[in-house]
């Protein structure tokens, strides 16, 4: 028994009224450890002050006005005070909107919706259409499709560099928002949390976390058996009674589809189920307390979560993340000396073509890129943010080294827009890191930004 040196974070107001300032949370009254929270207006501190109590919580209380772990605003509930209290829902990474008498919560999610609905659309239809453009019609479909799988794969990657906290300008910050809402739409459509607080939590006693990721593994099923009675209903309106006369049609449309919704699909669901793995010790360095960082409420390496794992993200991630692409790329190769067949290639050729006939693999070298990336973002954090980026640097760097080797693609537009993406996404680590390593001022952080961008722009 002895007495310690209060730290800045925590409160003493001394003998054990021990608790947190403004901004922090701790995990119980005998953590000596005070975590930076979120949402730092979530979390209020420990002295209750002049604030109704009745709408505010503590997970353990000292006396009527001092909270040990602090207290929690009326919208935030749970560990870290990271979760969204009963009638509210996650807005964004770190707030919490309320369900009722908020329209506009539905309004995003239908417009998401929509969206993503239309985005799958037009990359079906560019990928079906054979019709070369007429002279001076502009760019053909074929083309188009290439071009809007460089870009899904650029808005992709650019999801996983805005996952690192690095010191980013505000003005940078909104820009990333966007383009991670874009990439993750299927996430957003999927973590329509108003809905499920009113059927299935009320029902079920389950994790909004872990009701993400089984609607996340079993989306390419749902969506992909969507595409099939939509495809029947095509052919039943546009052949009527001889719809089934051209199968082959059929069941090259339908595999187009299912292998368009998997590629968009891809990096979510390996995201979400990469993250099922990944714990943050929220205790201190005496009373670790692991926690699932994705869901704070969620003890990690208990029965619970060994279950999701197992039954869940484990199966997801050998038939989703790595075996359907591994077996994609058998059968293309099994066909390689067939890829111009129009049979196979109405089936499968959204993966190669555009691509030269000795590198038909290429779709899947980006891949695994990606697939390198993403394990990289989520299992590395704990080296330090400086290790991850520099991993990814040199990933990214690799496949730049690659690309200039084997120039995969026959247009060499697209081989440069390749490279640019390539080029894009290190400089955006490079200047993340070199934010994050120097002290400047908030101007001086986007004027450096806007240099690099400049001079980028000026070398293209």
């Amino acid at each position: 028994d002895k007495c310690l040196t209060c730290p800045d974070t925590i409160y003493c107001d001394g003998k054990d009224a021990v608790g947190v300032t403004n901004g922090t949370w701790r995990f119980d009254s005998w953590s000596n450890k005070a975590l930076t929270c979120l949402n730092t207006d979530a979390c209020l501190g420990s002295i209750l002050g002049d604030r109704n109590k009745s709408n505010l919580y503590c997970k353990e209380l000292y006396n009527e006005t001092f909270c040990y772990t602090g207290w929690r605003s009326e919208r935030f509930r749970g560990n870290y005070c990271s979760q969204c209290a009963s009638g509210y829902a996650p807005s964004g990474s770190t707030n919490c909107v309320a369900c009722s008498g908020n329209p506009w919560y539905y309004i995003l999610i239908v417009l998401i919706c929509i969206g993503a609905t239309g985005f799958i659309v037009f990359t079906v239809r560019n990928a079906l259409n054979k019709k070369a453009p007429k002279k001076g019609e502009g760019i053909d479909s074929k083309k188009i499709s290439i071009m809007i799988k460089i870009f899904t794969n650029y808005i992709q990657l650019v999801s996983i560099v805005s996952s690192f906290s690095f010191q980013w300008p505000d003005q940078v910050d909104s820009l990333f928002a966007t383009s991670n809402t874009v990439s993750q739409s299927t996430t957003q459509v999927f973590s329509i949390d108003c809905i499920f607080q009113t059927t299935i939590n009320n029902k079920f006693d389950i994790r909004p976390f872990f009701l993400k990721l089984i609607f996340i593994s079993i989306a390419p099923m749902i969506i992909g058996l969507i595409s099939v009675v939509v495809w029947f209903i095509i052919f039943r309106v546009k052949y009527k009674a001889n719809w089934l006369a051209d199968k082959q049609l059929l069941k090259s449309n339908i595999i187009t589809t299912l292998v368009i919704i998997l590629f968009l699909l891809h990096t979510t669901i390996l995201q979400t189920n990469f993250f099922s793995f990944r714990c943050k010790n929220i205790g201190d360095t005496e009373r670790i307390h692991w926690y699932l960082e994705k869901d704070l409420e969620i003890a990690c390496w208990e029965s619970e979560h060994w279950q999701y794992l197992f039954f869940v993200a484990i199966p997801s991630l050998l038939v989703w993340g790595f075996g359907t692409p591994l077996f994609a790329l058998f059968i293309i190769r099994a066909n390689k000396t067939n890829l111009d067949d129009p049979g196979f290639k109405g089936k499968l050729g959204f993966l190669y073509d555009g691509f030269k006939k000795d590198v038909y693999f290429w779709e899947f070298v980006i891949l695994y890129r990606k697939i390198a990336m993403v394990f990289i973002s989520v299992f590395l954090s704990s080296i330090g943010i400086t290790f991850q980026a520099l991993a990814i640097i040199l990933v990214a760097f690799f496949g730049y080294l690659l690309q200039l080797h084997y120039i995969p693609y026959e247009d060499d537009t697209l081989n440069k827009l390749e490279k640019s993406s390539l080029v894009n996404a290190t400089l955006t680590l490079y200047c993340g890191l070199y934010l994050s390593l120097i002290h400047i001022s908030e101007p001086t952080r986007l004027l450096s930004i806007s240099y690099a961008v400049f001079c980028l722009k000026k070398k293209k």
